[in-house]
């Protein structure tokens, strides 16, 4: 099947595509960083108590070369809104209100960075939820049951957010998976989603699927990143226009993107950090590595198959920029 002219799919058939970077770290340039360790909605508790930052965040990343931003959802629970004081359904509330926001910025930045830009909504795993790091370590003590009720809740409200032009996302964007499990229960939820809102003739987003990953391509959980994706890529119901990895170290890209690249030919996706390990408690990479981007690394990147490439958290716009000024070279 053709991609849809004007989307996300067909942008990347013609060549590499710049995604956003840390929302997290451009909102701390902007004096409104997520609290650390001390909110269970990291970006999400500025989406409540300073919704203007988040917006002003999305725009300045655009403004800096992104074409993609992701939602301030990723983080954003039930269990979690609960967890800071707030009712269960302020969650959902605020699941609608980070797509709503990421599209007004967007459209506010039309005449400035004219050309197509596409929201996407953040979703997170199961794990950035507990708030402890758990994204970076997988295989949680839970059933499959469970997990899939944690997600289908809140593909329910994305769902439902694409009744209105003002919170339609382009693309569900899932990422930071950290194991295979979640990434089978997941696909399965979306394929429920995605139907559910073909049948009822809203605009199904485009699905772009990125992990964590650890040396040699691998989770970690251990399992190499394209036997994770397995389910995904081996020809089943879901069809995803991208796949890759995303907040690992940069040193950490170039494996599991060739491996899978020996088993798709989809566009892969480049997101990573600047490093180090991560602090749950302070909410911060420890021993982060250089913010500038090495030209030899991106054009390894490219080369194997990468073409929607950004940052993740340490990248500011200053790095975006960088970013933007090095792609444009190619």
């Amino acid at each position: 099947m053709a991609p849809v002219p004007g989307s996300l799919a067909e942008a990347l058939g013609r060549g590499p595509v710049m995604a956003d970077g840390g929302l997290s770290t451009v909102l701390a340039e902007l004096g409104a960083a997520p609290s650390g360790g001390g909110s269970a909605l990291w970006t999400g508790e500025a989406l409540a108590t300073r919704p203007a930052a988040i917006e002003e965040a999305h725009a300045r990343m655009i403004s800096a070369g992104a074409r993609v931003v992701l939602a301030a959802g990723y983080q954003v629970s039930r269990m979690g809104a609960v967890a800071s004081g707030r009712r269960p359904e302020e969650a959902d509330e605020l699941l609608v209100e980070a797509t709503r926001r990421a599209v007004t910025a967007r459209d506010s930045m039309r005449a400035q960075r004219p050309g197509p830009a596409w929201v996407a909504a953040s979703i997170g795993p199961y794990g950035a939820a507990l708030a402890d790091g758990s994204e970076y370590r997988g295989r949680y003590a839970l059933a499959r049951s469970e997990l899939a009720e944690f997600h289908r809740g809140r593909l329910t409200v994305w769902g439902e957010a694409q009744r209105r032009p003002s919170t339609r996302a382009d693309v569900w964007w899932c990422e930071t998976l950290p194991d295979g499990i979640e990434a089978e229960v997941l696909a399965d939820e979306l394929v429920r989603a995605s139907t559910a809102l073909g049948e009822q003739g809203l605009p199904v987003p485009e699905i772009v699927v990125t992990m964590t990953v650890r040396s040699d391509g691998r989770c970690p959980t251990g399992e190499p990143v394209d036997e994770a994706l397995a389910p995904i890529l081996g020809g089943g119901a879901l069809k995803p226009i991208a796949v890759g990895v995303n907040c690992c170290a940069p040193a950490d890209v170039t494996p599991a993107l060739e491996r899978l690249a020996g088993v798709t030919r989809l566009p892969l996706v480049a997101k990573p950090n600047l490093g180090g390990a991560w602090n749950a408690a302070d909410g911060r990479f420890d021993g982060a590595g250089p913010s500038t981007p090495d030209p030899e690394r991106l054009r390894r990147w490219l080369d194997v198959g990468a073409r929607l490439i950004g940052g993740c958290c340490g990248t500011g716009t200053a790095e975006l920029a960088d970013l933007a000024r090095l792609l444009s070279a190619h």
